[in-house]
């Protein structure tokens, strides 16, 4: 009986056990939140990347242009010593071929990280370009720019994409906010020479990495993860390695952390970012700021950094303290910062250089006067504005933070403003101009108005287009400049005389590479000219007295060969005539290359086409000391230089030295019959 009770009460107990697993498994799973599918911004964001593909896609047709390009890349070893990735082996429609081609002098990654290039550190642009080297027999440099400018393209769209997403989370999701911004940021015309221009590949790689340490630190605010703050930081000594511009970066993580504060008060918010809690995650980040702004600030004047870094040129970027007074440069910079507010709003004649104006211009000048009082306002504004809303100080000091080293405080290189300089600070105005809307809208005007202002940044697109023209090639490019900048009566103003002489240059290397005559006299009569009014205009550029100085050559060589020609027809009058005009021509050309080597005495081009010139006067020993000075200067010229002063020493009857020079010729190319010829007859018993 017992036995029975026990059985039926563990029965009873499985049952029990039973119906509860029962229960158990049919209870009802708790709701799970529908994982968020944002399919708007990922539209936003395809649409984003086409359109700004197909704005973009005629720049890949360009050329490297005479305005830091050759410093960069066709003349920098870093860059053409040799690919460690092969960029492109052919590029679709192209019909160059494009390929990795190691140049035979070689550097090593080390030399990368180690050397100033155009007196900037930025080692990983440099190396970026390394990647993108080619070989291009029939391009006009031997090497394409199409794979160049198809990774600055590349880096636009990213970074315009990152624009979107930031903004995104900034605007609280808000999706029309984050297509305004990223539209104006991918579309706007000032951004162009941004991306056109193979030199400012370290724009838009600096702020690829700015951008994605912004998204981190961000990620870290919500998160309050150490790993984002690590990613931050990571990103953020990337993006200065690729411009110094990106020391300014802490400074944007502290308005981000005011940004994100939830106190209701702006003033409480901005109050919060200056705390320790906000200060304390950035230190590193400042302590960084400085390490790289010491090193620029160091290698722009000229410095190698205490030995550790090569230096890639000697001139000096940086402009003396001396050289303007402190309220000149209050308004230098005040005038920056309002010119590229108004170029925001109407971006028209745009240009590469936009030269520091003279002192008449400047006295005379009621902007420049006018500018600090504007920028004060603004800036007072924006200050004044923490009493009702957060918006405008964070578009004004975004804009004011990621702008504020190229305002001229400290004057670098020879323009008093750059489009390039407004690549990222327009971000910051681009939010104020759409948080404005939406805060300040009659609430059914809002969606309206955000999408008018999209339909209005996608109106840049045509102008942005037309700009992306002008960097064709050094020619349209200087152009433009030039005539942006010339008198009522078109006249060139005094400022112009550098394009000119850069413009000069481009038509001497098409003269160069003339297939016919009467080619090569078109552009060596236009590069005459640039040359000529560039002196007048008072140029410090060896180039264009050298220039100068080879046209005049030219001329002293026809007028000789026409002598000679004359006389053999026993025209001695006329022959005597064209040889007195050959003599006037190439003593002139040897007054031009002496201006050249007085401004650049280290100019080894300089010295040799003046040697050349002492040959043909028969003024052999001044050839010779010139020709010794191209061997030490331009080591590169040494088998024409070698051979040149080998004829030289010959009509000197230096014979021994004439052969050692022939040899030399031989050394570098043993088949060549002029020093086979010379040799033979002065080695003849």
């Amino acid at each position: 009986m017992a036995s029975s009770n026990k059985k039926n009460k563990n029965k009873s107990s499985a049952s029990s056990k039973s119906s509860t697993k029962t229960v158990k498994q049919q209870a009802p799973k708790p709701k799970q939140r529908p994982k968020e599918r944002p399919v708007g911004l990922l539209l936003a964001a395809l649409i984003l990347a086409i359109m700004t593909a197909f704005v973009y896609k005629g720049a890949l047709d360009n050329e490297f242009v005479d305005w830091d390009d050759y410093t960069y890349v066709t003349e920098n070893n870093l860059v053409r010593s040799g690919t460690d990735l092969t960029a492109f082996t052919q590029l679709k429609g192209s019909k160059r071929s494009i390929s990795a081609s190691p140049s035979p002098h070689t550097s090593s990654i080390k030399n990368v990280f180690t050397t100033v290039v155009a007196l900037n550190y930025h080692p990983l642009t440099v190396l970026t370009m390394r990647w993108n080297n080619n070989a291009c027999p029939t391009c006009p440099e031997g090497i394409s720019a199409r794979p160049f400018i198809f990774w600055n393209i590349v880096l636009h769209v990213l970074n315009s994409l990152l624009v979107l997403l930031l903004i995104y989370h900034l605007s609280k999701k808000n999706l029309l906010i984050s297509i305004f911004v990223a539209a104006i940021f991918a579309f706007h015309p000032m951004h162009v020479e941004s991306v056109a221009w193979v030199s400012e590949r370290k724009d838009v790689l600096y702020s690829f990495f700015f951008l994605l340490g912004l998204l981190s630190y961000w990620n870290y605010l919500q998160k309050n993860a150490k790993k984002w703050l690590y990613g931050a930081f990571l990103l953020f000594i990337l993006s200065c390695l690729s411009k110094a511009m990106a020391v300014v970066f802490p400074l944007v993580m502290l308005l981000l952390y005011f940004w994100n504060s939830k106190s209701a008060q702006p003033i409480e918010a901005l109050k919060e970012s200056l705390k320790p809690a906000a200060l304390i995650p950035t230190l590193p980040f400042f302590a960084c700021s400085v390490l790289f702004g010491a090193i620029a600030m160091n290698v722009q004047a000229g410095g190698n950094w205490g030995g550790l870094l090569e230096r890639g040129t000697t001139a000096v970027a940086m402009n003396s303290f001396e050289d303007f007074k402190l309220m000149e440069r209050i308004q230098f910079a005040s005038y920056g910062f309002i010119q590229y507010i108004l170029h925001f709003f109407l971006p028209t004649n745009l240009s590469t250089f936009y030269p520091y104006p003279d002192q008449q211009t400047f006295n005379d000048s009621l902007f420049f006067k006018a500018a600090p009082i504007f920028m004060t306002l603004i800036l007072g504004a924006a200050l004044a504005s923490l009493k009702f809303t957060k918006s405008i100080a964070l578009g004004i000091g975004f804009y004011l933070i990621t702008v504020v080293l190229v305002l001229q405080f400290v004057s670098v290189g020879t323009v008093i403003m750059a489009d390039r300089y407004t690549y990222l600070p327009y971000i910051g105005l681009a939010f104020l101009l759409a948080m404005l809307v939406h805060e300040f809208a009659p609430q059914k005007a809002k969606k309206g108005a955000l999408i008018a202002l999209i339909a209005v940044a996608c109106l840049y697109i045509p102008k942005t287009i037309s700009q992306i023209e002008i960097w064709q090639n050094s020619e349209r490019l200087w152009t433009n400049v030039i005539d942006l900048n010339k008198t009522e009566d078109n006249l060139v103003l005094p400022t112009m005389a550098r394009p000119l002489g850069i413009r000069g240059n481009y038509y001497g290397k098409r003269a160069d590479k003339a297939t016919t005559p009467n080619e090569r006299q078109v552009y060596l009569d236009k590069a005459f000219k640039d040359f000529v009014i560039a002196a007048k205009l008072g140029s410090k550029n060896a180039s264009v007295y050298e220039g100068i100085g080879s046209t005049y050559g030219i001329r002293g060589n026809m007028k000789q060969e026409q002598a000679r020609q004359l006389q053999q027809k026993n025209k001695t009058q006329e022959a005597q005539r064209f040889a007195k005009e050959a003599k006037e021509n190439l003593n002139l050309a040897i007054q031009n290359y002496s201006k050249a080597i007085e401004l650049e005495p280290n100019r080894g081009t300089s010295y040799f086409n003046r040697g050349v010139t002492y040959s043909i006067l028969r003024i052999h020993d001044k050839a010779i000391s010139d020709y010794t000075k191209t061997l030490q200067f331009a080591p590169e010229q040494a088998p024409r230089t070698h051979m040149n002063r080998g004829i030289s020493y010959a009509a000197m009857r230096q014979n021994q030295k004439a052969i050692a020079d022939f040899q030399q010729v031989l050394r570098y190319n043993p088949k060549d019959d002029i020093a086979q010829r010379y040799l033979k007859q002065l080695t003849r018993k």
